[in-house]
């Protein structure tokens, strides 16, 4: 009889761990932007490797790249909030009209470019996104400012003078404002529009960085480079709040402390990238000018009106946090 016990008792606890067992893992589904060899994207598909490697295989993110699902960068918060998607790369500046203070730290020439004084300020930064992204359903799991900005164009730009009527593809609110108000045209287009507009002469040039202009090989219809090294953009691994929230405590800690270290992963990119994706730009035959310093003065006074319009559309919160910045960098 005791022994018909003892076996009925383990039968039991043998069906109990059964369940858990054969329990299927928790599954994501995470888009980027960009594509691989970018540092965003390249720390988006590490983040999803960590979380199955230190789950050990009870979460799964799958990554899909370059917008593969169809969302465009302008929506994705919104996809995010309404749960079509799990997580995903955002990039501030495409989500500004849903949200103005993802694109804070773009503000041309508000932050200087020093790395480590960049990221002192995108710490400070992090109560706030985490709050009004929060009210939105959105988790912000990865911050951090990839390299400056510089002007991309089908013909040379030896100055401020040769920039005016140009027409300049710009990406958000903040460089639209700032694009004209150096005497530039901005025209709003995707990502993946920039390309062929370049070919047809829809467009002069455009803003980004060497490393995207790289991947995305737009060096092949755009021969010129003005470099002025303003802004840079924000970066973001975002996620359902929703869902973060109702994962296993411990799977949630590890989703976290991941997402913490990916941003680590961008931050350490971007010097590198700056300096190997220009040399790849140069050997494949692009020209750099460097914008004069009157030039970058005209600029740096204009930006200052940029900053203005942008907090008083922005309310409180936007000047807060510009007050924030500018105390830190002070």
């Amino acid at each position: 009889m005791a022994a018909l016990t003892l076996g009925l008792v383990a039968g039991l606890a043998l069906a109990a761990l059964a369940p858990a067992a054969h329990a299927q893992p928790i599954q994501w589904k995470f888009q980027t932007l960009l594509n691989p060899g970018h540092m965003g994207p390249d720390a988006d598909i590490w983040f999803s490797q960590e979380v199955e490697k230190r789950t050990s295989g009870r979460m799964k993110v799958t990554v899909y790249t370059g917008a593969a699902l169809g969302f465009g960068g302008a929506r994705i918060m919104q996809v995010v909030k309404d749960g079509l998607l799990e997580a995903a790369e955002m990039w501030g500046a495409h989500t500004a009209g849903e949200l103005r203070i993802n694109e804070v730290i773009e503000l041309p020439g508000l932050i200087p470019y020093d790395l480590a004084l960049r990221r002192k300020i995108v710490e400070a930064l992090m109560p706030y996104w985490e709050r009004e992204q929060g009210q939105r359903n959105i988790v912000p799991l990865a911050v951090a400012q990839v390299e400056p900005r510089n002007i991309y164009t089908r013909k040379r730009i030896g100055s401020l003078e040769d920039l005016k009527g140009m027409k300049i593809r710009a990406q958000g609110v903040v460089e639209t404002d700032f694009t004209r108000a150096i005497g530039a045209s901005p025209v709003t287009l995707s990502w993946e529009e920039v390309y062929p507009a370049l070919q047809q002469g829809v467009i002069d040039g455009y803003w980004v960085t060497h490393s995207a202009t790289f991947n995305a090989k737009l060096h092949e219809v755009a021969k010129y480079a003005w470099d002025v090294g303003l802004g840079g953009a924000a970066w973001y691994i975002i996620a359902n709040k929703r869902t973060v929230d109702g994962l296993p405590a411990d799977v949630q800690k590890v989703v976290r402390q991941t997402g913490r270290e990916a941003a680590d992963r961008v931050w350490e990119r971007v010097d590198v990238d700056i300096k190997a994706f220009r040399k790849k730009l140069e050997q494949a035959g692009m020209e750099f000018t460097q914008a004069s310093p009157a030039d970058m003065k005209i600029m740096l006074d204009k930006a200052r009106g940029v900053w203005s319009q942008w907090q008083d559309k922005g309310g409180p919160v936007a000047k807060e946090m510009v007050a924030k910045i500018q105390a830190i960098v002070k």
